[in-house]
């Protein structure tokens, strides 16, 4: 009797982990139709990838210019480029986050409420407005994001390395993220790779050159 019953429970385990595994899957399933009706509707995916663009492109530059800056002030340490580092990071993520909340949520209402106008629908809740409310809140979290990674990047070198000869490792990081991010959105717009990602560095090594001939210290 114990071992049939043992059986029973065990069968009657498997069944719910099956069902549970449907479930699952089905909201995988479900959410990601969603969010293809929604990409449609709105184009999400564009709007998003520029805003990492963007995002990324600040944290590794403000960061870099952060870094030039400690190091030409004579005062740079391992702890305090980090611990500085993070702090920008963080600040231009919530900044840019907040910024493309508010700019995106103006021009998603506009969007939706042409695309309400044109169907001839109300403006009470319906798939339109879903779709724009979905695509306010993802592009804003993306350009929220997208500033903090892009800011650790150049401090790698310094969690490991003494501040001096951390610098350089740092810049050379910095710009090879640069590099690759500029390189892969060459290859989704289908231009040249190589000058995509040579432009990005170049914005960099501009953007170094001129944090250091305008430094306080200079003068």
């Amino acid at each position: 009797m114990e071992k049939a019953e043992e059986g029973e429970d065990s069968q009657t385990s498997r069944n719910l982990n099956k069902i549970k595994r449907f479930s699952i899957g089905k909201k995988l399933r479900d959410g990601i139709d969603k969010y293809r009706i929604y990409s449609n509707i709105t184009d999400i995916t564009s709007v998003s990838r520029r805003y990492f663009v963007i995002g990324f492109f600040d944290g590794v530059l403000t960061v870099l210019g952060m870094i030039m800056g400690a190091h030409l002030s004579g005062g740079a340490t391992s702890e305090i480029v980090i611990s500085a580092g993070i702090a920008t990071g963080l600040a231009l993520g919530i900044s840019s986050g907040w910024g493309a909340y508010e700019a995106e949520k103006i021009e998603q209402t506009i969007a939706m409420r042409e695309k309400q106008k044109a169907l001839l629908v109300n403006r009470e809740s319906n798939t339109i407005t879903k779709a724009h409310d979905f695509a306010t809140y993802v592009s804003s979290t993306v350009h929220a994001i997208a500033p903090i990674p892009a800011a650790i990047i150049p401090l790698i070198p310094y969690m490991y390395m003494d501040a001096e000869k951390a610098l350089y490792p740092a810049i050379g990081m910095g710009l090879t993220a640069l590099f690759v991010v500029g390189a892969l959105m060459g290859k989704v717009s289908k231009r040249n790779i190589l000058i995509a990602g040579m432009r990005m560095v170049i914005a960099g090594l501009l953007t170094l050159v001129v944090v250091t001939l305008l430094n306080p210290s200079h003068f």
